[in-house]
């Protein structure tokens, strides 16, 4: 028996306002991603790009249709189990990095851990091995305002993976950053990818970005307008 995708939209709905003022964001769309992909999401501004993320990363929920994730309908969970569900098993990085500012690359890598009850020791030695994969080592003592943007994004990254989730999702991630730091992010969660066989869904809007995506799919007025595989991917 075939192993059911990671993320499933069925005939998925999400509307807001109502009557005359009522939008929907999402018109029935359909969509399965697979354990191990690496997925860039686009379209313009409305298109549905950040709900269907946010429905992905399980901080929202459809208005109708089923969002399977890891087998579970997801979508009809309450808030309080789609958190649950969440801090389990999804990783995110924001354009905006979200650091504490008065604290050090390592003691903001912990934070998930901490969240979990994890003892100190242990914390620190799991902080420590992740921002060694982002390519971190020494930094750990350093504020965000000692680092430069792509430093913070990669703690960041590092804050995000340090649970080992099952799912990365990533907002805009290079959206603060110059073309040099955006390869070195892109190259980064790549090689997080491949390694490691991170799911990963992406919002850009920078095609150059997205074409380190194996697969982008495209919105439009609420619905999946394309879905291209990357051809050496195919």
């Amino acid at each position: 028996m075939a192993e059911a995708p990671l993320i499933s939209f069925e005939k998925v709905w999400k509307t807001y306002g109502e009557g005359e003022a009522r939008v929907h964001a999402l018109a029935g769309v359909d969509m399965s991603i697979e354990r191990g992909d690496f997925v860039a999401i686009m379209g313009p501004s409305g298109s549905g790009k950040s709900t269907s993320m946010n429905i992905v990363g399980c901080l929202d929920a459809p208005t109708k249709g089923r969002y399977g994730f890891l087998g579970i309908d997801a979508g009809r969970l309450d808030r309080t189990r789609r958190a649950i569900l969440r801090n389990l098993h999804i990783g995110f990085v924001f354009q905006g990095y979200n650091l504490l500012p008065r604290t050090t690359a390592a003691e903001n890598v912990e934070l998930p851990l901490i969240y979990r009850g994890m003892a100190s020791g242990e914390r620190r030695k799991l902080a420590m091995q992740a921002l060694g994969e982002v390519g971190l080592e020494g930094r750990e003592h350093h504020t965000p305002a000692e680092l430069s943007g792509g430093q913070q994004q990669r703690v960041a990254i590092a804050r995000a993976i340090v649970t080992r989730p099952t799912l990365l999702v990533a907002d805009e991630p290079t959206g603060n950053l110059d073309t040099a730091r955006s390869h070195e992010i892109m190259e980064l969660m790549t090689r997080l990818n491949a390694d490691y066989g991170l799911t990963i869904v992406m919002v850009t809007h920078e095609p150059d970005i997205a074409a380190y995506a194996r697969r982008t799919i495209a919105f439009r007025d609420g619905q999946i307008a394309s879905d291209t595989l990357r051809a050496e991917a195919a």
